[in-house]
């Protein structure tokens, strides 16, 4: 009885490996499909099962590259993490890129600066491209458009249109949120025009101008007590309100503007 309960288990125990095995092979086939999904929770079900660590580390770098093809960037690093362990070489250093990437695309700049340390002084040409691409992304992103440009100039063939675009940068961070609220405290509608957004200008001059007008018509033809009662509320909501929609309109311009330039200098390194 006991030798049949131990073939038995051993007859499991193999099927089980084959079955850990077959998964693996299938989640390797649609990845190299491109069927990231797919892969993604096949890859899942070998290292839930995988009890002996025989092939989930195998699969934590393809895991990682699929979860970052479908956007999960944060989960992408976490495996990434894992498969720098496994691997050595020019093999983490490439690891170590796509953490970054991660990183960056996640707005975390103080952990992309880290692994940016973290990279070895010899690098490959490829692998120098991109450490020098990332570099020069996270100093855009940080607002350090000096050390930007000149990191942009090293990667991108046309080093004038780099310039260009970097001037244009120049003008945007001329745009103050400040001075726009400001200004449309001094005259209602002034900040938005000073953002460039007439529309919204146009409507806060004339609202709050239809306001006035109506509180001094209603004081003429009853009192200025009533007037105040009646109007004076509604003035001050969408005077505060104006002035406040300035400085967040003027915020929303610089984002636009330079997430322009931001794709236009990327326009001109893949050129």
């Amino acid at each position: 009885m006991k030798r049949v309960i131990f073939l038995m288990l051993i007859t499991s125990l193999s099927a089980s490996s084959q079955g850990i095995e077959e998964s693996f092979l299938f989640a390797n086939s649609l990845y190299e499909k491109q069927q990231y999904q797919n892969a993604v929770e096949t890859y899942k079900r070998v290292l839930f099962f995988d009890a002996d660590d025989v092939y989930g580390p195998q699969s934590y770098k393809k895991m990682a590259d699929c979860l970052y093809e479908t956007g999960e960037f944060a989960e992408a690093a976490y495996y990434y993490d894992l498969a720098y362990f496994i691997h050595s070489g020019a093999e983490q250093v490439d690891i170590t890129l796509q953490k970054i990437s991660c990183h960056l695309l996640l707005r975390e700049y103080n952990l992309a600066q880290v692994e940016l340390f973290n990279l070895p002084e010899s690098l490959k040409e490829n692998q120098a491209e991109q450490k020098v691409f990332y570099e020069a992304m996270l100093a855009f992103a940080t607002e350090d458009f000096e050390m930007a440009e000149e990191l942009f100039k090293d990667i991108a063939p046309d080093t004038l249109a780099v310039h260009e675009l970097f001037r244009e940068n120049d003008k945007i961070n001329k745009l103050s949120p400040k001075k726009a609220k400001i200004l449309s405290i001094i005259l209602p509608g002034l900040g938005q025009f000073y953002a460039g957004d007439v529309k919204n200008g146009l409507n806060s001059l004339l609202l709050t101008g239809g306001l006035l007008y109506l509180g001094a018509a209603s004081a003429v033809k009853t009192s200025i007590l009533d007037a105040s009662i009646s109007v004076l509320p509604w003035f001050q909501r969408y005077y505060s309100g104006g002035y406040n929609k300035a400085e967040a309109i003027a915020e929303a311009k610089i984002k636009e503007r330079r997430f322009k330039v931001f794709n236009e200098l990327l326009d001109e390194v893949e050129n």
